[in-house]
């Protein structure tokens, strides 16, 4: 395995982080000459550059959210519906953010009908080197493995191997799908099955080891609301799982050479 590192940064996850950095610390609104707010642009480039000066990857990749929808949404209408809309001084940003890593020559990765975790799933599937996830979103724990981490901004950029993930959710990468497939996700409205929280997921998991045998053993848990959720409501469940699981085979070309650190172009920084 080579000792070089691809760091793949989970885009919206940073932006939204530099956005709402801002509005805690309680400073007045960044603004430039045409009104428009920048302080999500000004925190963004900041916290990439601080990654690229602290961690030193030989390859680097933003990746963002395709446009329009994706296959999550066609299979299951309601899926994100709960996410409140994106605030439009940070939509007015986005452009801007997107010139920046133009300018920091930082490629951006998108792909039509996939979300950046799956553009993020394929790309430290395909390569085979050292990857690091960055991205605070915890259905990425389930690409972890002996070659892929993951390092988490929102939690002072802890790096999480398979025993740390085992330490924060309960169960290991492998299991971290069917975790989710119990559980549900209020954040990406994954319905899971009902009456089965975080704690009773943890705990089925753990007793059978996977989602697939919890169910054909159903009959012999012995809480009574965790058995007749698994009896009653397999298909939804099973949609649950299919909506958490992460895809590694999206069809993107993407050479591992076109990623590669460059030096910044510093009169197109100059101008933003």
């Amino acid at each position: 395995m080579s000792d070089s590192r691809l760091f793949l940064i989970d885009s919206y996850g940073f932006i939204f982080r530099a956005f709402h950095a801002r509005a805690r610390s309680g400073a007045p609104p960044m603004r430039n000459s045409a009104g428009i707010s920048t302080e999500a642009v000004y925190i963004f480039h900041n916290m990439v550059r601080k990654l690229i000066q602290q961690y030193r990857p030989e390859y680097l990749a933003a990746v963002f959210e395709s446009a329009g929808p994706t296959l999550r949404e066609q299979e299951f209408a309601s899926y994100k519906a709960n996410r409140t809309e994106t605030p439009e001084d940070l939509l007015a940003q986005i452009p801007l953010i997107r010139r920046t890593l133009e300018a920091l020559r930082i490629p951006i990765l998108e792909f039509p009908g996939y979300e950046a975790d799956d553009v993020i799933g394929t790309l430290a599937t395909r390569f085979e080197l050292p990857v690091v996830i960055v991205s605070s979103d915890k259905d990425m724990l389930q690409l972890v493995n002996d070659r892929v981490r993951m390092l988490n901004p929102m939690k002072d950029y802890t790096l999480y191997d398979r025993e740390q993930v085992k330490a924060f959710l309960g169960v290991y990468p492998e299991q971290v799908v069917d975790l989710l497939a119990l559980k549900g996700d209020a954040v990406d409205n994954i319905p899971g099955a009902p009456g089965i929280g975080d704690k009773g997921a943890q705990q089925l998991i753990e007793r059978f080891g996977s989602l697939n045998t919890a169910l054909e053993r159903a009959a012999e848990v012995e809480r009574k609301s965790y058995r007749e959720s698994l009896q009653n409501h397999r298909e939804q469940i099973e949609l649950s799982r299919r909506l958490a699981t992460i895809t590694i085979d999206v069809p993107i070309e993407v050479p591992l050479d076109s990623l590669a650190v460059q030096a910044p172009d510093l009169d197109a920084l100059r101008a933003i």
